[in-house]
């Protein structure tokens, strides 16, 4: 009888070791990972912001894609996954665009607009330029090529070059979107107009080219680009006049989201809006919105 009990105990204690050799191990989850569309102009807010989350979240990857305001917020909407499939799935998890974006924009992204805070927009010229300030009017007649030599404004020509070379960015672009409203009232750009596609073309022409006006974000522009900004009516480019709000040419940045938001989403706009996200965002946003 003995034996007999002790060979019962023998299976039921194998049965039991075999149920639990058979159990799937639980296997944690996988680190985050983002998708994040951004216009030229935020890469570096995007990038530096997600550098900071990796730093609080160890594992986290993301992947960029660096376009224009416009067209991150197209990719945003819902685009046809795989070809076999009916599913649907965006290109980009978050986005960070350098506009207002439009009722329509967002209905059909099915997304939400976060404005994080305020940037500028820099005229840039050449360090041997002597112009020192413009009046917005004198700047839509540059743009528009009323004028085309900068003796129309009553200074030397820069290193002997009076010819103006205007620089623009390509339809879509943020940036150029606040010049088209503050500055050219409907007006056409001059068709002698050079499209350059990034804020770092921009710098780079204007440093080669005493003759070149351009423009640039204000939060990708310093001191060591080789161009100088010009004070747009009467007052200077300079942050702190950001951050007042009394620079004429302002850009706003925003944070889009889904509307329906997963959290590792939540977990991301909750790290912007604590005190290393702000932090981090100052470096490059001139005025934060959200407090």
């Amino acid at each position: 009888m003995t034996i007999r009990c002790h060979f019962l105990s023998f299976v039921l204690l194998t049965a039991l070791l075999s149920l639990l050799a058979c159990r799937a191990t639980p296997t944690p989850a996988p680190p985050a990972h983002y998708r994040i569309g951004t216009a030229d102009s935020t890469q570096y807010i995007a990038r530096e912001a997600a550098n900071a989350f990796r730093g609080a979240h160890p594992g986290t990857t993301f992947d960029f894609n660096t376009s224009n305001s416009t067209m991150a917020l197209r990719q945003f909407s819902f685009t046809a996954g795989n070809p076999n499939t009916s599913q649907l799935e965006r290109a980009f998890d978050l986005a960070f665009v350098a506009r207002n974006p439009r009722a329509d924009e967002l209905e059909r992204a099915e997304a939400t607009a976060l404005q994080l805070g305020r940037d500028g927009v820099y005229i840039v010229t050449h360090p041997s330029n002597p112009l020192q300030m413009l009046a917005r009017e004198d700047l839509k007649k540059i743009l528009t090529g009323e004028f085309n030599n900068w003796s129309q404004l009553g200074i030397s020509a820069p290193e002997g070059r009076d010819e103006i070379q205007v620089l623009m960015r390509e339809d879509g672009a943020g940036m150029r979107a606040v010049l088209e409203d503050n500055v050219m009232e409907g007006a056409r750009i001059t068709p002698t107009a050079l499209l350059l596609p990034t804020n770092l073309d921009m710098l780079a022409y204007v440093a080669e080219h005493p003759n070149a006006l351009g423009y640039v974000a204000a939060n990708i522009w310093d001191e060591n680009s080789g161009t100088h900004p010009v004070g747009i009516d009467g007052i200077p480019a300079t942050r702190e006049n950001i951050a007042a709000g009394t620079y004429p040419l302002l850009q706003t940045i925003f944070l889009i989201v889904p509307q329906v938001s997963d959290p590792e989403i939540t977990t991301f706009v909750d790290f912007l809006a604590g005190p290393e996200g702000r932090a981090i965002l100052y470096k490059r946003i001139s005025e934060l919105t959200a407090k």
